[in-house]
């Protein structure tokens, strides 16, 4: 507009002057000034009604401010959630009155609610560290209250945060802990609650006809009941189901629990699920071939998202997806674009989910079918770091199609490499650095092989101590009970007699190998012991200066090491069959506990006895 009006003046300066001339003159500076005095009218208009609602604002929230003095505290506690979503600018309010009333109340339950509710919104505000530091200090109170409830509330938040967190182990222990108390307290909603949180972690472990299992068992559950409170419980049941079926590229039956789930969100007006499911959806029909209708889906999703007030695991997520929508359809520049939104959004919000690797993956394999060699190797490379560091990744893709594919990927990129005559500098470059790597991994293989082999030598002489250790103790044993029984109590003087009972108790649990067992959990050790958790745990720290999961870890894996240095025929079984025999669960638990105990893997372990 500024340009076309000095042009115009231009052109009226130009025009030789008369009577006529001048009346147009007058005319323009007439219309000039008018426009200049509307644009300046409207803009005072805008300013006093901006002024207006702030003021209105502000008297709406000081009238909020009033009326929450008014209300009890746990009627405070609803309103934050009421508008935890709705407004949080009334949402903040609540917050700041519950940490100004009733962070210093002589109601310690209170004091720990409030924590409780301050880490809600802290997590809300990207705050993970401060709203984990709340929960804890919510726990710590709770504990010595015995607030059951609450205890619950807090374990479970703080596993949600976890999992959201990438940090899927101490996720896992919070959700067991929750769980553990609705048992207790014989509160089936929230033991659907927890359990629903611990399948997802089996998703995430790759164990998803399990998780189906778990999921189909908790919905019968439901249905028994005939508790229409437990309806909302049904959420995630169908999410997890519909990712678990996804994993198992059985699409048919993922659609109809992303329906059934759209369905009921639908009619109970959750808009936060109905953007999962229709993302779920969109994922399904890409993975089917129907890239439009996944297009569709994903741009319903992302409206969902904005109306649900945001969902930055899930803007992440829908980038992936969008971003394989595009590739599979050969559009790598747009694929390439999503993924790299996807990346910002991730580095951005600092989550971490083991799936998004895929994202790195996704970009390799864009990058290489636009022939960006620098590219694809860099993201190739980096999920293949990602891969190697973290085997909990591994078991979320599914360790073995992750690998062949990356193992393809790199194949290609190096075959392209090496057709490509655009320039002989990337050629040597790409031999240079192949040679270099292959060197690397000789030296890095022959060290290790040294590194291993000491450590299998030094743990077989520790294996001899022991053993003629145990020899002579039982020597001395058989020569003197009674001075057996001085020196025991000279050594612990200060032990009670509470404490001497456990631990003669925990000498017979080890004795009978009763650890061996896989039910062998804390309680219930605890209650063969006829002691309670709290204590049993207490006494193991003190006297065993470990944890009881650490303790318990340890009898397994020593007796591991002995019986396999003995026994030919164990060694014979499957890693998978050693672990089932001495109480491990898993495999991977089994051979993870040996490599942090030996420094080596129960595999190489068993291939040097077997030298022997």
């Amino acid at each position: 507009m500024k340009r076309c009006h000095y042009d115009v003046k231009f052109i009226f300066l130009s025009i030789p002057d008369n009577p006529y001339h001048k009346k147009m003159r007058l005319l323009f500076r007439f219309k000039h000034w008018s426009i200049l005095s509307i644009c300046m009218l409207s803009y005072f208009y805008t300013s006093s009604i901006i002024a207006q609602n702030k003021a209105l604002e502000s008297d709406e929230i000081t009238a909020f401010k009033t009326a929450l003095q008014q209300l009890s505290f746990s009627d405070a506690v609803e309103e934050y959630y009421k508008y935890r979503v709705a407004d949080s600018t009334k949402a903040a309010t609540v917050v700041a009155y519950l940490r100004t009333n009733f962070i210093n109340s002589e109601d310690e339950n209170e004091v720990a609610e409030t924590y409780i509710t301050m880490a809600s919104w802290q997590k809300k505000n990207d705050s993970l560290q401060s709203s984990l530091t709340s929960l804890d200090i919510a726990i710590e109170k709770l504990q010595s209250l015995n607030n059951k409830p609450l205890l619950f509330e807090a374990h479970n938040k703080k596993g949600a945060y976890l999992f959201e967190n990438g940090e899927n182990e101490a996720a896992l222990e919070n959700f067991l802990t929750a769980f553990q108390i609705a048992k207790e307290t014989n509160n089936i909603k929230d033991q659907l609650s927890a359990s629903n949180n611990i399948i997802l972690i089996k998703i995430q472990a790759n164990d998803n006809l399990g998780a189906i299992d778990l999921y189909l068992e908790n919905l019968r559950r439901i249905k028994i009941s005939g508790d229409a409170a437990l309806e909302n419980k049904k959420f995630p049941m169908y999410l997890g189901l519909t990712k678990a079926y996804i994993n198992l590229e059985k699409y048919q039956e993922a659609s109809q629990y992303a329906n059934e789930g759209l369905e009921l969100s639908k009619q109970k007006n959750v808009v936060a699920y109905q953007a999962y499911f229709t993302t779920f959806l969109g994922e399904i029909a890409s993975n089917n071939g129907k890239y439009e209708e996944a297009n569709t889906s994903f741009k319903s999703a992302k409206e969902l998202i904005g109306e649900a007030g945001g969902n930055k695991v899930l803007d992440i997520f829908l980038k992936l997806y969008l971003g394989k929508n595009f590739a599979a359809q050969n559009k790598h520049k747009k694929a390439v674009k999503v993924f790299l939104e996807g990346e910002q959004l991730l580095q951005k919000n600092e989550v971490d989910f083991l799936s998004i690797q895929e994202l790195y993956v996704g970009l390799a394999k864009s990058y290489l079918a636009l022939e960006n060699i620098e590219q694809s190797s860099k993201y190739f490379e980096k999920a293949y770091e990602i891969d190697a560091k973290n085997d909990k990744t591994r078991a979320v893709i599914n360790s073995r199609i992750m690998q062949d594919e990356l193992g393809k990927l790199k194949e290609q990129i190096t075959d392209l490499k090496t057709r490509s005559q655009q320039t002989k500098y990337y050629y040597a470059i790409g031999i240079g650095l192949l040679i270099f790597v292959i060197i690397g991994l000789i030296v890095y293989y022959k060290k290790q092989q040294k590194k291993n082999k000491k450590l299998f030598q030094k743990l077989m002489l520790a294996l001899e101590d022991k053993r003629l250790q145990d020899k002579n103790a039982l020597k001395e044993t058989l020569k003197s009970t009674e001075k057996n029984t001085v020196s025991k109590t000279t050594k612990t003087p200060e032990i009670d007699e509470t404490t001497a009972e456990i631990l003669q108790k925990l000498e017979e649990f080890e004795a009978t190998e009763m650890f061996l067992s896989n039910e062998s959990t804390l309680v219930e050790v605890a209650k063969k012991l006829q002691t309670n958790t709290t204590y049993l745990s207490k006494v193991i720290n003190t006297h065993k200066e470990k944890s009881f999961t650490a303790y318990l870890t340890d009898l397994r894996v020593d007796y591991a090491i002995e019986r396999l240095s003995e026994d030919r025929k164990f060694r014979s079984y499957t890693i998978g069959a050693i672990a089932q025999e001495i109480g491990f669960r898993r495999s991977e638990s089994f051979s993870k506990a040996f490599k942090v105990k030996t420094g080596l893997y129960p595999s190489y372990f068993i291939k040097e006895l077997e030298k022997q």
